[in-house]
């Protein structure tokens, strides 16, 4: 039971003796912050006229694979149908690709990157190269694939709950 507050003395805790009580357990405060520091770092790197990450990341697969689906893309990039077809339909507006009803199944779109779209993503990768090297800085060499595999058995974990 915690006492009652005073607000007689209205100064705030000092901060770096807070008690975050449970929190200091919870892994997603810190993956979150971790998110937040990386999507700083690459927004920084690559400026504004650069596309959100998510984007890039989509982009990116269409510009490497051709005719990829969209539930394809939704697999490969761990996002929802609805993230995937926002960015997808952003992306075709912008000109940046094109979709197409495939010949066999008229109910998959495929996806391929129109000639600004290539331009697009080349000149994103080449700024994102910093941002990767930074990522990789922080993380160390020799912890990066142990930390990428912890990472992923996470979302395999949580996935399969």
């Amino acid at each position: 039971m915690l006492p009652p507050l005073s607000y007689d003395d209205a100064s705030p805790p000092d901060f770096n003796k807070l008690n975050h009580g449970i929190l200091h357990e919870f892994v997603g405060m810190y993956l979150r912050a971790a998110y937040e520091a990386a999507y700083g770092d690459f927004k920084k790197r690559l400026g504004n006229e650069a596309l959100k990450p998510g984007y890039f990341t989509i982009l990116t697969l269409i510009v490497h694979n051709p005719r990829i689906t969209q539930t394809q893309i939704g697999l490969a990039s761990a996002r929802d149908k609805t993230n995937v077809t926002n960015a997808l339909r952003w992306m075709e507006d912008n000109g940046l690709i094109q979709r197409h009803l495939s010949s066999r199944d008229r109910r998959t779109h495929m996806c391929v990157a129109t000639q600004a779209g290539i331009d697009m993503q080349a000149k994103m990768e080449a700024k994102a190269v910093a941002h990767l090297q930074a990522l990789n800085d922080a993380i160390g060499t020799q912890r990066r694939a142990e930390f990428i595999q912890t990472l992923k058995d996470l979302i395999a974990a949580l996935q399969d709950d």
